[in-house]
């Protein structure tokens, strides 16, 4: 006998998880009414089993899609000072990843968020790069 189930809530995929342990979920800001999908996400776990997500943001810049705009939509601080991406999170993305970018200054524990702006492209053209851990 074969059972089939139906659920209303689709089934989280490991970008969604990523997104989830680093708090940028859409569903985490629903009042904003508007959010960012990653170009690149990834969910691994460290040695001692913790979950550990990997973002990467591409932000085109332009009348809407800018820095300040995405900082707003996740309620983030404006950038702090320059800090080295973690080895870790280079190798887990795609590409070639920045050796540094700008830190945001933050208290949300276990995140990290950097920004590398381009700013001979559009006003507020970016990469934010993530790295989220979990308990």
């Amino acid at each position: 006998m074969a059972e089939f189930r139906r659920s209303l809530d689709p089934t989280l995929t490991d970008a969604d998880r990523a997104e989830q342990l680093a708090g940028l979920y859409y569903e985490q800001h629903p009042s904003k009414g508007r959010y960012y999908v990653p170009a690149d996400a990834v969910l691994s776990r460290s040695a001692d089993g913790k979950p550990v997500a990997y973002l990467h943001y591409a932000i085109g810049g332009g009348d809407s899609a800018t820095i300040d705009d995405f900082l707003d939509t996740y309620d983030l601080p404006q950038p702090g000072a320059s800090g080295r991406l973690p080895e870790d999170l280079k190798a887990a993305l795609p590409g070639e990843e920045p050796a540094e970018g700008v830190l945001l200054p933050e208290g949300r524990a276990g995140r990290q968020v950097f920004l590398v702006a381009h700013p001979s492209e559009h006003h507020g053209a970016a990469d934010v790069y993530v790295r989220a851990t979990g308990a």
